[in-house]
């Protein structure tokens, strides 16, 4: 049997015709010792007959069976690869070159985990263009204990990479709701280990947010929080949501668009309240939390 180096693994629910672009980008890779891992969760639209087209594997689980730490350890079990490589099903890899440059980074021994750059997507609204913008700079990192605080964006698995040997030994919280990739890079780091950020490995990816669903996606965040070892240090975060605010602000006088300024204000209003809330979640009745404060109402059942 042929080696294989990486698993491509894709959780997908009702990916849309976009996804044949996704799919496109994985197999038209430089670099071909992978194999794709398709886990579909109750898909109803095209996107299993969108997969049948590629040489992947389809998984199929039960909606009631989703969790997004849960679904990434059942890919990692799965996976024959030496490295998991996790990616959303709306991250279109941006050139050949992609998981290439998202592996070299384990040339150091000490990594345990890559993640790669984000581009937002050219139609995107300027506010969640600028947001993501500044999260995913083009100057590499590398992260270690000591060196980030509670807001640093330390890892996300919509386009990342991970040793299979320490996911398995260390796996995903099945049971938080999101931030299930800040929580395992955090744990992670604690126990010795490297993440590092690879501008170089870049997806075209970005989400277009209103004030409400903001808030609902923050919450789940604040939600997550409480998983988090040292993560619950407001002092900090306080820190961290001002020093993003004044980054913000020196991106939009830069771009001459400096009338966006309230609007950038209120969202990060909307987020630091969000995720306070949800560091409390406790005080709201369940129906509150599934059905008005939070954007994942699986958790709740």
């Amino acid at each position: 049997m042929k080696k294989i180096d990486a698993s491509i693994i894709i959780p997908t629910k009702n990916a849309g015709s976009t996804f044949k672009a996704v799919l496109d980008g994985v197999f038209s890779q430089n670099y071909r010792s992978f194999e794709t891992i398709i886990i579909d969760s109750g898909s109803t639209d095209e996107t299993i007959e969108i997969a049948k087209n590629y040489s992947l594997e389809i998984i199929r689980i039960k909606p009631s069976e989703f969790g997004h730490g849960k679904t990434r350890n059942l890919g990692a079990k799965l996976a024959k690869g030496k490295y998991l490589v996790y990616l959303t099903q709306d991250a279109t890899p941006k050139s050949k070159f992609w998981l290439e440059e998202l592996l070299k980074p384990f040339s150091n021994k000490e990594v345990a985990g890559v993640y790669g750059r984000q581009i937002p997507k050219k139609e995107e609204n300027t506010l969640d263009k600028l947001f993501s913008l500044v999260l995913y700079g083009q100057k590499e990192i590398e992260w270690t204990v000591g060196l980030y605080t509670p807001g640093d964006n330390i890892f996300s698995d919509a386009n990342s990479a991970i040793k299979k040997e320490l996911l398995l030994e260390n796996p995903y919280k099945n049971d938080i709701i999101v931030s299930e990739d800040y929580e395992w890079a955090n744990r992670i780091m604690y126990k010795g280990y490297k993440v590092v950020y690879q501008p170089k490995a870049e997806v075209i990816h970005s989400h277009t947010y209103g004030l409400f669903s903001l808030f609902k996606r923050n919450f789940d965040i604040g939600v997550s929080y409480k998983y988090i070892t040292n993560f619950n240090d407001n002092v900090s975060f306080f820190k961290k949501g001002t020093k993003l605010f004044i980054t913000e602000v020196k991106c939009l006088i830069k771009v001459r668009k400096v009338y966006l300024l309230p609007s950038i204000f209120i969202r990060d209003i909307v987020r630091f309240i969000a995720i306070n809330l949800g560091k409390s979640e406790s005080i709201f009745p369940k129906y509150i939390k599934k059905h008005y404060l939070s954007a994942q109402r699986w958790y709740w059942e």
